[in-house]
């Protein structure tokens, strides 16, 4: 009986040790900002130091995704699921599907779907550096600016701010330009476009600032940001 009372108590402390083993302690990450959207810039708070947690060169970086429509306005639709599916509660942020598509939801009856912007070669800009990565973590503030090329392509540029990529020209996901007249979309799933339309289609862009490395265990973003509403001429 001592000997199996004794085997009991070894079993329930390497019981122990492996709860509290699995569990560990958690360090989140998490820093204030603000983003200006008249300026399309992007600013951070370090009081405490906190932006030293992140791995040099992997952060905070700039993620860039569209949606296409008839509409002027952007959809608000996709910026709420955004931030309700990954930012959540900062503390249990997830990452973002590697690839193009990020995300869709339904309204009216559409599904809106969002995607990241690619290049010319396809590319798709996955965790941790996205399109832009600041070359400094303790520098992380950004100002940028988007317009349209007569090409029907996007022109990234910074206008402030020591992030890699300073310049490049943007396409929609699969690489090619975007498409300005409604007759030739053929089933685009970036695009949301009524059979009657008549006026100009909109590239609606969304910006988000990612930082998923370092000395914590979350993934960290800030809200995701309408930045542009362009006209395709």
């Amino acid at each position: 009986m001592k000997m199996r009372n004794h085997i009991l108590r070894m079993v329930s402390v390497f019981f122990l040790v492996l709860v509290l083993g699995g569990c560990g302690i958690m360090t989140v990450f998490s820093v204030d900002y603000s983003f200006n959207s008249d300026t399309t810039t992007f600013t951070f708070t370090n009081p405490d130091n906190i932006l030293s947690w992140i791995t040099p060169s992997t952060g905070p970086s700039l993620m860039l995704a569209y949606i296409v429509t008839d509409e002027p306005k952007h959809p608000s639709i996709l910026a709420t699921k955004f931030n309700s599916e990954f930012r959540r509660n900062v503390v249990d942020g997830r990452m973002i599907p590697s690839g193009s598509k990020i995300l869709s939801t339904l309204k009216d009856d559409k599904e809106y779907t969002l995607y990241k912007l690619s290049n010319s070669n396809g590319n798709e800009f996955n965790a941790p550096y996205f399109f832009s990565t600041a070359t400094n973590p303790l520098n992380p503030d950004i100002q940028f600016s988007l317009s349209l090329t007569s090409n029907n392509t996007l022109r990234f540029s910074i206008v402030s701010g020591s992030y890699t990529n300073p310049n490049q020209e943007l396409t929609r996901f699969n690489g090619n330009s975007f498409i300005a007249v409604p007759s030739e979309i053929a089933d685009f799933p970036d695009y949301v476009v009524s059979d009657t339309v008549v006026g100009s289609l909109f590239i609606h862009v969304y910006a988000a600032i990612n930082v998923s490395e370092g000395d914590f265990t979350n993934r960290f973003w800030t809200e995701l940001h309408p930045v542009a509403s362009i006209p395709l001429n």
